[in-house]
């Protein structure tokens, strides 16, 4: 067992070295527009929606073979077994000239047969239905295009809020991080001081206490910076296990300038995707109605076709070409049609106004966010001083503590008050930077300005 020992010694080490390497693999420190561009790329929604473009697309090339001679073939190869036929009649009755006596006619016997045909269809009118069919097609590829830019800056929007959070959580654990760090200085001083008999063991208790909250403290953020860190990771397409290191430069400018509100509420309708895809949806509602109205009308098509068949000791059919004109209308579409157009004006109906809905909701939106952003911006100011206040009381009650003119529950107070406007105004900065974001997605501009920074 003593042997054993120094391979012990040994080996640990070793271990330790090998884990630390393992965590520093799994380091990664990232910038704001790099967790942008990491869930652009690996972001699963973003992949759903292009291949809904794809489904579009192909629907549209659909619509456009339609336009396209519609070509059919067909073919088939019979056995038959040799029937009984008995004729009531003698056929050489009806041809006296070929002789007299017993007829010596005979039926040819006939075993098989095969025939092969095609057939060719041009349109020529159909009523426009075709035209229009391509037409709303093509809306709809278009908005389908549109959403899936629109669902591109919720996930930008997503990423930088679940950044945000990441960073304000990794800023707090620091700032907890040297309060308990000063509380277990003091819970020393404290304790030699208790023993001396200078303070009393009731202010080494709430000095402990003190320690034991901020390590409670410490706890909740360490749990919920895990948390922050998995979801991100999830999000940019990470591995699970990637420990995330924020680049807290960034953070350190303040905010973008507000631009007048008109001019975010102007630079909505022209920038946001997701109304110009309701516009778009609302173009194929119009093509549809127009489609509709095609069953008012004839159809009309060019017609062709081409017959082979062969009937052994019987027939052989070859070069049997036949072209020509056909003309379709359905009659009891004059009783139905009238109601299927009513329902399409309907469906327009509804897209229209649910487009005008839409452009209110983006109005409202833009509104709160610009009011959210300048409240931001207000509450900037406003923490920077009540965190100078807090540090400078803190300091007079350390000094009046110090001089026996303050009681050990005013420090400790003034302490927690320090923390708390320190890490008031590190969140209040970041959440105007949200805030500034959020008001570019409202308008439509958040893609175009990662876009201009890349």
């Amino acid at each position: 067992m003593k042997r054993s020992k120094p391979f012990k010694v040994l080996v640990i080490p070793i271990l330790a070295l090998l884990s630390f390497s393992a965590v520093a693999q799994d380091t990664l420190q990232i910038s704001l527009d790099k967790a942008v561009q990491l869930s652009a790329d690996n972001s699963k929604q973003l992949k759903i929606a292009q291949s809904k473009i794809l489904e579009a697309e192909a629907r549209l090339v659909q619509s456009r073979h339609q336009q396209l001679p519609q070509v059919g073939l067909s073919g088939a190869y019979l056995r038959v077994n040799s029937p009984d036929i008995n004729l009531h009649f003698n056929p050489a009755a009806s041809n006296p000239g070929e002789g007299g006596g017993e007829s010596s006619s005979s039926v040819p016997e006939v075993s098989q047969a095969m025939y092969g045909t095609v057939n060719l269809t041009q349109p020529i009118f159909t009523g426009l239905k075709i035209k229009n069919s391509i037409e709303a097609a093509g809306y709809l590829k278009r908005a389908s295009e549109l959403n899936a830019e629109s669902q591109k800056d919720e996930v930008l929007l997503n990423t930088i809020a679940a950044y945000y959070n990441y960073y304000k959580l990794s800023a707090t654990r620091q700032l907890v991080e040297q309060s308990l760090e000063q509380a277990r200085q003091r819970v020393t001083i404290f304790t030699n001081l208790e023993k001396n008999g200078v303070i009393t063991r009731n202010d080494l208790l709430k000095a402990q206490l003190q320690e034991s909250n901020l390590e409670l403290t410490a706890l909740d953020v360490d749990n919920n910076l895990a948390v922050a860190n998995f979801e991100l990771d999830i999000l940019l397409g990470l591995p699970e296990e990637t420990q995330l290191i924020i680049d807290t430069l960034q953070f350190q400018n303040r905010p973008e300038q507000l631009q007048a509100l008109a001019y975010y509420l102007e630079e909505a309708p022209a920038n946001r995707p997701d109304l110009e895809a309701s516009q778009n949806l609302e173009k194929a509602a119009e093509s549809r109605v127009k489609v509709t109205k095609g069953d008012y009308y004839p159809s009309l098509a060019l017609t062709g076709g081409y017959i082979d068949a062969y009937i052994p000791n019987l027939v052989t059919v070859t070069n049997a070409v036949n072209v020509g004109v056909g003309v379709q209308y359905n009659l009891s579409g004059i009783f139905t049609t009238h109601q299927k157009v009513q329902e399409a004006r309907a469906q327009q109906q509804q897209q229209t106004l649910q487009t005008e809905l839409q452009l209110d909701e983006v109005k409202k939106e833009i509104f709160r966010d610009y009011a959210a952003f300048q409240k931001s911006l207000k509450k900037i100011e406003t923490l920077k001083v009540a965190s100078e206040q807090a540090k400078e009381n803190y300091r007079i009650t350390q000094n009046n503590y110090n001089n026996n003119l303050a009681l050990i529950t005013d420090l400790l107070d003034a302490e927690v008050a320090q923390l708390q406007a320190q890490v008031n105004a590190l969140q209040a900065q970041a959440d105007a930077q949200l805030s500034y974001y959020q008001l570019e997605k409202a308008a439509g501009l958040l893609n175009t300005d990662f876009s201009n920074q890349n």
